[in-house]
């Protein structure tokens, strides 16, 4: 099994946004700026050491329309789902809205972002603890915010949730994935060719003990944010993995490409 310590110091230069990874006054502002040039709505969940854990959301949902959820940042030193959201949401016009109801958890972990380390401060992993599943995890700080909400989040991911996560191991791509079949299908594989588009696909047979198939790991349940929503009723899920070992600004631009492909499938 691959072993990440938690406190463990990551960072990186990006040129696109011109600040390094863990800039966390930089990404609220830039954040703010978008989500107010989208007219997104606010929804506070809770805070941890003053920095709050937000969702924002289509300005007026729409009865009929997909409801999706987009998140990223559980894990502190995965810092390219996180600036990739903002590049995502850099490239979007409000007529979205008229094709989904989007919700958007742009950073889950910010004690653990702002150092650059995998956990948060307290020492918690933010991505554990949402199902039991006999690995005897409890949910974090943040993990308890998000299930307090669960009604919420249960209804914003109705028709698919994607989490944004990385591999600091990794210099190849992956993504687990659930569908409600017996084999990947469309979902799964559009979102491995966005992937794929930036970054060569996994070989290895196994990552942290699941098996893998041409880059998938598929309908997994862990207790994982993600795991815990399929199992809740999204109808689709996905977890995209980018690898932490190529340049910085390139898993950004695939970061935000997934996300786009993963719009896009959902609106079809």
């Amino acid at each position: 099994m691959n072993s990440r310590s938690p406190f463990e110091t990551f960072r990186w230069h990006s040129e696109i946004f011109a600040c390094y990874s863990n800039d966390i006054e930089q990404f609220e502002r830039q954040l703010l700026q978008e989500t107010t040039r989208l007219r997104l709505k606010p929804r506070v969940l809770g805070h941890i050491d003053g920095w709050p854990l937000q969702l924002w959301q289509s300005p007026s949902a729409r009865a009929g329309l997909p409801s999706v959820l987009i998140s990223s940042g559980f894990h502190g030193e995965e810092a390219a789902g996180p600036w990739g959201m903002l590049h995502f949401m850099s490239e979007l016009s409000e007529a979205l809205f008229d094709q989904v109801n989007l919700t958007l958890l742009p950073l889950a972990n910010p004690t653990g972002f702002s150092k650059g380390h995998r956990f948060n401060r307290f020492g918690d992993n933010p991505n554990r603890g949402y199902l039991s599943v006999g690995d005897g995890a409890q949910p974090s700080v943040e993990g308890k915010l998000l299930l307090a909400h669960g009604q919420l989040l249960q209804a914003a991911s109705r028709d698919g949730i994607l989490t944004c996560h990385e591999d600091v191991l990794s210099q190849q791509t992956y993504l687990y994935a659930f569908e409600p079949r017996q084999q990947p299908g469309a979902f799964s594989h559009g979102l491995l060719s966005a992937l794929a588009n930036y970054f060569p696909i996994t070989e290895a047979p196994a990552i942290d003990g699941c098996p893998v198939q041409e880059g998938i790991i598929f309908n997994h349940f862990d207790s994982s944010f993600e795991a815990w929503l399929v199992r809740s009723g999204a109808k689709n899920g996905a977890c995209s993995e980018t690898p932490a070992k190529a340049n910085f600004d390139r898993r950004i631009l695939a970061n935000s490409a997934v996300m786009q492909q993963f719009i896009t499938a959902l609106c079809a």
